[in-house]
């Protein structure tokens, strides 16, 4: 890299050194703005516009950086999962990457689904991608607190990340997804905390986690109590193939083979 580009004045040095000592490697305008003691927007923007170019500040979102530390400069030393959370604060890591953080899930991943709880969202940032889904009223919770890169990471709960996947993603692929982690690690969910989540969810959530513990042999017995009563039907992906009664909820017949 241009020397040009990358040797810092005394002024954007003891800047980035102050920042760093008070609020850690992730500073935003209004951080800046307070620690230079000015108002003046053309000034913070001329500033960090400088520091960008020198690759001494990464660009997170709009209005957020990461300070690089000499051996990295340019790049940036957090957690995919800390990234998500700051790219929007009101929002909890869940899906894949939730079941990947508790040890259930082991492929690679390049995009992390989030919930949030104030607006649907697609973003990009350094190779990898995030996606937040809005969230429903009432289902905003059900995940932890963990500390990440000096951050409180909000990760959906084992449970909840499964509840999640039947309320947002009832595809065939994210429905196999389901059925083979409830299969493959019966002892590490807590199902009468997944019922209760189902509980206080919709028709089609009960009806289809109902079907899927009868699938890999879990008592469904409180679900179904739930729904009995219930004359409508739901639909477990999008096509009505194969109807189950006791459900009454239509299924693929890709999950015939499953049904014995």
């Amino acid at each position: 890299m241009n020397k040009k580009y990358t040797t810092l004045s005394k002024k954007e040095l003891e800047l980035l050194e102050s920042l760093i000592k008070q609020y850690g490697n992730v500073v935003d305008f209004a951080l800046i703005s307070k620690e230079l003691n000015t108002s003046s927007k053309q000034i913070i923007k001329n500033l960090v516009s400088s520091l960008i170019k020198k690759g001494w500040l990464v660009r997170i979102k709009k209005g957020t950086f990461f300070i690089s530390d000499i051996s990295g400069r340019g790049l940036i030393d957090l957690n995919q999962l800390t990234i998500a959370q700051l790219l929007i604060k009101d929002s909890y890591i869940s899906f894949e990457a939730a079941l990947q953080y508790y040890g259930l899930f082991d492929q690679y991943l390049s995009k992390i689904y989030s919930i949030s709880n104030t607006r649907k969202s697609k973003k990009e940032f350094k190779d990898w991608k995030y996606v937040f889904c809005k969230t429903k009223k009432g289902l905003y919770g059900g995940f932890k607190e963990f500390n990440m890169d000096g951050y409180l990471i909000k990760i959906a709960s084992k449970e909840k990340a499964i509840i999640d996947f039947l309320i947002y993603r009832r595809t065939i692929h994210g429905m196999d997804l389901v059925l083979e982690k409830l299969k493959e690690h019966k002892n590490d969910f807590d199902f009468k905390l997944m019922i209760s989540l189902a509980s206080n969810s919709s028709i089609v959530v009960k009806r289809s986690l109902g079907f899927l513990f009868d699938l890999v042999g879990i008592d469904s017995s409180e679900l179904h109590k739930q729904i009995e009563k219930r004359r409508d039907y739901s639909l477990l992906c999008n096509k009505k193939e194969i109807f189950n009664a006791k459900w009454r909820i239509y299924i693929d017949k890709y999950f015939e083979k499953y049904v014995k």
